[in-house]
Parts: structure tokens; C-alpha cells; sequence
């Protein structure tokens, strides 16, 4: 058995701990299943990392975001050789978003509903005027309903906007955060761009680098995707992926509602969707079309078009609502104002007839 902390039993009964990885646990004072991430002390990590980690985690619980995994406990674990930090987390059932797309070919559904609730759990984040700083598949959990959640928020903004440059984050690394070190909102959309490229094509958009100067030079080159195939991909969501991944900032999504909407959008034009869609989809479970191998048959996957339909519909319609030419308003407007005229004067006609034929009948009695 593995303890963290005198504590925490990891339960997946690993051979060796890998550092920045989520694990099963079970909590022996609370009786209860939780997550754990065990990361070890660096040169790019701040004296005071724990004790801003305490404070941003109970940021991150107020916020009460159902994409966003909670912080239970953060503390430090010692060891003979070195001195490694631990989080915990509520548990949650689901696999990682880097599993589900090994050998597995997403339905468009799942990736634009994945895609959505990445990027309102940032969305509420940014709120806060944060960033994640720190977005990679491993830490996103999907489960059998689709329905997501992510770790390691906090992390870079208890660094001090740095990345902790643990293990398995050199390639989620944005050209910011290699250049100067700097996280802002762009740096989690280009995380996001790189991962939905990773669902849809099985594997990095850049040639494979081991060190920071050599993926700085490979993102500095960008995707040639005239040697990509995107023939039998849908040709909007790889335009939401480019944009995602561009670089320029007259191109790029300037917010998460930018993203949103265009995911929305996206959703609206590939298909029509209705409550009875919804009511009446398939949703197998997870484990029925997971086969030993890992690998998921695509015609068995993510047979629903359970989308956030409300939320798709208040996009569409203030997205209609801006986009109404305001000439047109003034005219509906001024045709709304002449009716109304029209209709008074009809009225005051028809008021004049009505006495008249009074006196009328008046004049002839007497």
C-alpha cells in the first residue's frame, strides 16, 4: 500500500508513483473516495506555492463551477530523496480525455459538447479575472453522460502566473509561457486548440520536441496543414481548431463567448437539434464500448445529441440580435408608428359615422 501524507491510500496500486498524474485514492480519516496528484518540488516552483495553492482553492470551491474538479486538501509529503507536493480532489467517475481519444475516433457531438464545457469552466474562471495556465487531456475527466470536469486549476495562479513545469506539460506549454513565462487567456485557448487537434487527427500539431527551445522552434513554424488531411473532417470544426491555434491576434478568439457562439453555431448547422433528439438518444454507457484494447468503435460511441440546448438557443438568439441591421430596426419601427396612426384616424372616422347617424335618426324623429 501507498500512503501520501500518512493519509491518502492510492488504490490504482501503481509499481511507482508518476509525478502530475491523477490517481484513485481513498481517504482513511473521511472514509471517502477521492483523486489525488502528486507533483515534485522544481526550480520553477514558488516558496510559498502551498500556502497560495490553500488560498486559491477556496477561490475555486466559491466559484461552485460543475466543470471544475474540487480541491479537498493540498499538503507536502516527504520522502528520503525528495520533497513532493500533494492535491486532493472530490472524486468523480470518468476517464481522462487522453485515454478516450487513443485509438478512439470522437464522434463530432461529443467533441463539440467536451469542447463547450471546457470552455465554460475557463469561461467562469476568467470571471475571476484567472487563467488555468496549466490545461493538458490528462486532467480532464469525461464520463459516461459526457459530462466533464478539470484539475489543476489554481496551480499556475498559486505560482504566480508561472507554469509549474511538471511532468507531461512541455507540449501544452502556450509560445507565451516558453517565451516569457507569461499565462493569460490565450495561452488556454492555444491549450484547447492542441488538444481538440490531438481528438480529431490521433496525434501532436507540431513536430515532437524534448526540450522548450526546440518546441518553441516547431510552434514558430505552425501547422502545415497542406499536409494534414482534413478531407473526411468537417470543415468548420477544423476552422474553430485554427483559430484556436492562431497565433495572430487579429484572427484569433479575443474571448470564451467568441468561442461559444462559434460552437454553437457550429452544432446548429451540422444538424437540427429538438427536445425529442434529446429524450429519445442513446447513451451507452462508457464501459459497453470500451474493448480490452482501449480502443472504442466509432459507429458505437457518443450516440446522443444531448448538447446544452438552452444554452445553444440564448447563444443563437443574441447572436441573431446583433446581427440585426439597424436601418432594418428604424423601418419596423416607423411601419409600427404609421399603423398605429392609421389605426386612430380609422378609429376617430368610425367615431364621427356613429354621431352622425345619431343625429340623423334625432333630426327625423322630431
Amino acid at each position: 500500500m501507498i500512503f501520501i501524507g500518512n493519509r491518502y491510500e492510492i488504490t490504482d496500486k501503481p509499481v511507482y508513483i508518476e509525478e502530475n498524474k491523477l490517481y484513485n485514492a481513498y481517504d482513511s480519516e473521511k472514509n471517502i473516495k477521492v483523486k489525488i496528484k502528486i507533483i515534485e518540488n522544481n526550480r520553477y516552483i514558488s516558496t510559498d506555492f502551498i500556502p497560495n495553492l490553500i488560498d486559491e482553492s477556496m477561490v475555486i470551491n466559491e466559484l461552485d463551477t460543475p466543470y471544475i474538479l474540487h480541491i479537498v486538501d493540498v499538503g507536502v509529503h516527504r520522502t528520503v530523496d525528495s520533497l513532493l507536493y500533494y492535491i486532493v480532489y472530490e472524486d468523480f467517475n470518468g476517464v481522462s480525455l487522453s485515454t478516450l481519444t487513443k485509438g478512439a475516433y470522437l464522434h463530432m457531438d461529443a467533441l463539440i459538447r467536451i469542447s463547450t464545457q471546457i470552455a465554460k469552466a475557463l469561461q467562469a474562471y476568467q470571471s475571476i479575472g484567472k487563467c488555468h495556465g496549466s490545461l493538458k487531456a490528462d486532467d480532464i475527466l469525461v464520463n459516461d453522460k459526457y459530462i466533464i470536469k478539470i484539475a489543476d486549476f489554481g496551480l499556475t495562479e498559486a505560482n504566480k502566473g508561472t507554469n509549474i513545469r511538471c511532468s507531461g506539460n512541455l507540449k501544452y506549454l502556450s509560445p507565451s509561457q516558453l517565451a516569457i513565462d507569461f499565462t493569460d487567456i490565450k495561452t488556454d485557448l492555444y491549450c484547447l486548440g492542441v488538444m481538440l487537434y490531438e481528438a480529431v487527427f490521433k496525434k501532436f500539431p507540431f513536430s515532437e520536441a524534448s526540450t522548450e527551445k526546440q518546441l518553441m522552434k516547431a510552434i514558430d513554424k505552425g501547422v502545415i496543414w497542406s499536409r494534414v488531411n482534413t478531407s473526411d473532417q468537417n470543415q468548420d470544426f477544423i476552422d474553430i481548431i485554427k483559430k484556436l491555434l492562431e497565433r495572430n491576434d487579429n484572427l484569433c478568439y479575443k474571448n470564451y463567448n467568441q468561442l461559444i457562439l462559434a460552437l454553437s453555431h457550429f452544432m446548429y448547422k451540422t444538424q437540427k437539434i429538438t427536445i425529442n433528439d434529446i429524450n429519445e438518444a442513446l447513451k451507452p454507457e462508457l464501459e459497453s464500448v470500451l474493448h480490452r484494447t482501449g480502443r472504442v468503435n466509432p459507429d458505437d460511441f457518443y450516440k446522443t445529441n444531448q448538447i446544452f440546448l438552452k444554452d445553444i438557443e440564448l447563444a443563437m438568439e443574441k447572436h441573431n440580435n446583433e446581427n440585426i441591421n439597424p436601418k432594418k430596426i428604424e423601418k419596423k419601427k416607423a411601419r409600427k408608428k404609421n399603423t398605429k396612426k392609421f389605426m386612430m384616424i380609422l378609429g376617430i372616422i368610425a367615431l364621427f359615422l356613429v354621431i352622425a347617424v345619431i343625429v340623423v335618426k334625432i333630426l327625423n324623429y322630431y
